[in-house]
């Protein structure tokens, strides 16, 4: 069964390096990303305000062959990134191991990724390699892979599940938030307004499913009587 991991690598550590401003909380992120004979070719998400920076910065990179500008909200600007092929160990890692990249964010600090593995082996292959390649990496946590038949577990759609989740890794739910309705809708490629309306019926459906049916069984007046062995 393939496994789903999040781990975390330093900016220096990381092929894009830091591109965002140490003294703003911008963050950057990284479009779904499959290992390819061509190589890793990312498109990479920057708030419109730091842009223009982060295109001069990218372009200064002698790994990276060509920086384009794919597309263009009010926002945030997609931008397309090619290399060279002098890519170092982290993505020469993820190569080798056939790894996906669901997601990745960037600060000025550290990038942390979201990744499939095939196995548990290649993810501790993956691990020793970056170790080796002397890439100082974190694995934060691992996460499962929901199978079809648990699809539905807590009452969620696949979608709900999907976007939750999402809004979690990119930070939706942080203080201050590090994405916004319009970056998930862009990531998930709906509507914003459709992706507040799946965001609010999923965690109804989520609270109603877990939470609010602890609080009916704490509350409830012969669960209560039991418990204290008082007589109403």
């Amino acid at each position: 069964m393939s496994v789903i991991a999040t781990v975390a690598v330093p900016a220096a550590s990381f092929p894009l390096g830091s591109i965002v401003d140490p003294d703003a909380d911008d963050t950057v992120t990284v479009e779904t990303t499959v290992p390819t004979s061509e190589g890793i070719i990312p498109y990479l998400w920057v708030p419109s305000s730091i842009s223009s920076s982060v295109v001069d910065t990218l372009e200064s990179n002698s790994s990276v062959a060509s920086v384009t500008t794919v597309d263009e909200l009010d926002d945030s600007v997609l931008l397309k990134l090619e290399w060279d092929g002098r890519v170092n160990g982290l993505f020469e890692a993820i190569r080798r191991h056939e790894t996906i990249v669901i997601s990745a964010v960037g600060t000025a600090d550290r990038w942390t990724l979201r990744a499939r593995f095939p196995t548990s082996a290649d993810l501790s292959a993956f691990y020793s390699e970056c170790l080796e390649r002397d890439v100082p990496i974190e694995l934060v946590q691992l996460h499962e892979a929901v199978s079809p038949a648990l699809e539905r577990r807590f009452g969620l759609t696949r979608p709900q599940r999907d976007l939750i989740v999402e809004a979690y890794e990119l930070g939706y739910f942080d203080v201050p938030r590090t994405t916004t309705l319009v970056e998930l809708g862009d990531r998930l490629d709906v509507s914003d307004s459709a992706v507040s309306q799946r965001l609010r019926r999923g965690l109804t459906t989520l609270i109603e499913s877990t939470l609010t049916l602890e609080t009916a069984s704490v509350t409830d007046p012969d669960a209560s009587e039991s418990a204290t062995g008082t007589d109403r």
